[in-house]
C-alpha cells in the first residue's frame, strides 16, 4: 500500500480493495437530519458523509488518524511526499515576551507536525502562540483567516504594535493594507486570491471551530495549495463527527498541552464559582405542540420570573460588591433589550452586532472604567474574542445546549486580573420542554472542564 501525500489531498493506492472499503466505512458518518431528505427517502443516498472516497482520496489532515488505524492491524504503508519535505524551524522568541512552558511546547509540536488544530483554552495566550508561529516562520508568505473583523483588528495590533512583526497586512470589508503576512476575514477572501492563493506557504485559522460547518468557510481552509504549514486555533474543537473530521482533514490533528483546570490551578486563570439556580416552576401546562422557538420565547426571552431573577442577582451583586463588573450574555437581541430595559439605570451597556467597532470599544471602555459597579449585556459578539479581564460576575442567560457556545462564553470571564482571584458564574436549571435537557447539558459541559458546580 502506498499513500501519496500532498498539501491538501492525499490518496491511498492499494490492490486490497477490501481494506480500502473498510477504511471508507470507518470514516463515514451519518449526516444529522439525512432521513428527511428526498435522496435518502428514495434510497439514492445512505445518509452518510464519507471522508475517504472509494478511489482512496482523503484530506491530508486525516493522515495521522488513518496511519494509526492501519498500524492497529499491522499495516505499514509506504508514504510518498508528493509536495516534498521541509525541516521545521526552531521556535523563535519575541522581544518583550516570555513563553510559558506549555506555550513553547505547543509551538514546537505544531512546527514539527507542520499542521494541526491547536487546542488552547481561553486565557492561555492563544494570540502569543500564533505570534510565535508567525515569528518562527518569518520570511514565508502567510494567510491568517478570521471570521470576525474585531478578532482580526485585535490580532493585527498585537502582531504589529506589541510583537513588532513587520510586513503584516489586513483585509476586511472596507479595510485593506497589503503585507506578505496577510490577516483576512473569510468574507473578504476574494480580495487576496490574486496575491496569496497560489503563493502562501502558511495558512492559519483563528477560532477554527467556526469554520467547520459552512461550505464557504470549509472551502477557504481547504484552499492555498502551496501551504505546507496549516494551523487552526480554538479552545473548543467540535465534538461531532462531521465537523470534527472536516476540521482535522483541512488542518490536522488536535494538539493540546494544557487544560483549563490546570491553568486555574496554576493561577493563570481566575477560579470560577459556578452556581446553577434550580428554578422552582415548570411548563408542564404548556401546549405540547409548542415548537422550540415558541418555548424559548415564552420561557426565556419573555419570562418575567426568570428575568426578574437575573435582576435580583445583579442588584445583589451591586449591593454586596464594591466594584463589580457583570457580564450578561443573551442569545437574542430581544432578550438583551428586555434585560437592558429591566436593569436600565445608567449602569448598563448593551452591545449588538450592528454596532461599529468604535462603538463597541467605547462601550467596553466605559464598562471597564466605571468607578462603581457596571453591567455589560451582549449576544454572540461577546462570546468569543473579547478580552475583558476585569469581569467579576458572569450570568449565562441564554439557556443553550452547545458545548462550544457554553465553554466559549465561560472563557470570557476566566481571564486572570489583579482585582479578582475568583469569578462568579450564574446559570439556570430550567425545567421546561427542551430547556430542561439543555440545562443538563450545560452542567455536564462545566463539569467536563473540571469545574466545581453548585446548585442554588
Amino acid at each position: 500500500m502506498d499513500i501519496i501525500v500532498n498539501n491538501i489531498d492525499s490518496v491511498i493506492q492499494t490492490d486490497n480493495q477490501e481494506l480500502l472499503q473498510s477504511l471508507v466505512s470507518l470514516y463515514s458518518f451519518k449526516v444529522p437530519g439525512a432521513e428527511y431528505t428526498p435522496a435518502y427517502k428514495r434510497r439514492g443516498w445512505d445518509g452518510k458523509k464519507s471522508f475517504i472516497s472509494r478511489a482512496g482520496v482523503f484530506k491530508t489532515g486525516l493522515l495521522e488518524d488513518i496511519l494509526k488505524d492501519l498500524r492497529a492491524i499491522e499495516c505499514i504503508p509506504n508514504i510518498i511526499l508528493d509536495s516534498g519535505t521541509e525541516e521545521p524551524p526552531s521556535v523563535s522568541l519575541i522581544d518583550g515576551f516570555t513563553y510559558y512552558d506549555f506555550q513553547e511546547i505547543l509551538i514546537k509540536k505544531a512546527l514539527d507536525l507542520h499542521r494541526g488544530v491547536i487546542k488552547s483554552p481561553t486565557g492561555s495566550g492563544k494570540t502569543l502562540i500564533m505570534a510565535g508561529l508567525v515569528k518562527s516562520l518569518i520570511g514565508k508568505k502567510m494567510i491568517i483567516l478570521f471570521n470576525a473583523k474585531q478578532l482580526l483588528t485585535q490580532t493585527y495590533e498585537f502582531l504589529t504594535n506589541d510583537c513588532k512583526i513587520k510586513n503584516v497586512g489586513l483585509c476586511f470589508g472596507e479595510g485593506y493594507i497589503y503585507g506578505d503576512i496577510m490577516l483576512c476575514t473569510v468574507q473578504s477572501i476574494e480580495k487576496i486570491l490574486d496575491t496569496h492563493l497560489k503563493e502562501a506557504e502558511v495558512l492559519m485559522v483563528d477560532e477554527c471551530h467556526e469554520f467547520a460547518n459552512g461550505k464557504t468557510t470549509l472551502a477557504a481552509i481547504n484552499s492555498f495549495p502551496k501551504a505546507k504549514w496549516r494551523f487552526g486555533f480554538t479552545a473548543t474543537p467540535p465534538p461531532e463527527n462531521i465537523p470534527k473530521h472536516s476540521l482535522r482533514g483541512a488542518l490536522g490533528p488536535t494538539i493540546q498541552e494544557v487544560t483549563t483546570s490546570a491553568l486555574v490551578e496554576d493561577e493563570k486563570l481566575a477560579k470560577p464559582i459556578i452556581q446553577l439556580i434550580n428554578r422552582s416552576y415548570s411548563a408542564s401546562g404548556a401546549d405540547e405542540n409548542m415548537t422550540y422557538l415558541e418555548i424559548y420565547d415564552e420561557f426565556i426571552v419573555n419570562n418575567e420570573s426568570r428575568n426578574n431573577q437575573i435582576k435580583e442577582i445583579v442588584n445583589d451583586i451591586r449591593k454586596n460588591t464594591g466594584r463589580s463588573r457583570i457580564l450578561i450574555l443573551t442569545k437574542s437581541l430581544a432578550h438583551g433589550r428586555a434585560l437592558e430595559k429591566l436593569l436600565g439605570d445608567g449602569q448598563v451597556q448593551f452591545l449588538e452586532g450592528a454596532d461599529g467597532l468604535g462603538d463597541r470599544y467605547k462601550s467596553i471602555s466605559k464598562f471597564r472604567r466605571s468607578r462603581g459597579s457596571s453591567t455589560l449585556i451582549g449576544t454572540k459578539i461577546l462570546q468569543t474574542g473579547i478580552n475583558i479581564e476585569e469581569i467579576t460576575h458572569f450570568i449565562n442567560a441564554r439557556g443553550m445546549k452547545s458545548e462550544i457556545a457554553t465553554i466559549q462564553a465561560l472563557g470570557r470571564a476566566l481571564r486572570a486580573h489583579e482585582t479578582k482571584p475568583i469569578v462568579y458564574i450564574y446559570d439556570f436549571l430550567d425545567k421546561e420542554k427542551y430547556l430542561k435537557n439543555h440545562a443538563r447539558s450545560r452542567r455536564r459541559h462545566y463539569e467536563k472542564e473540571g469545574h466545581e458546580v453548585r446548585i442554588l
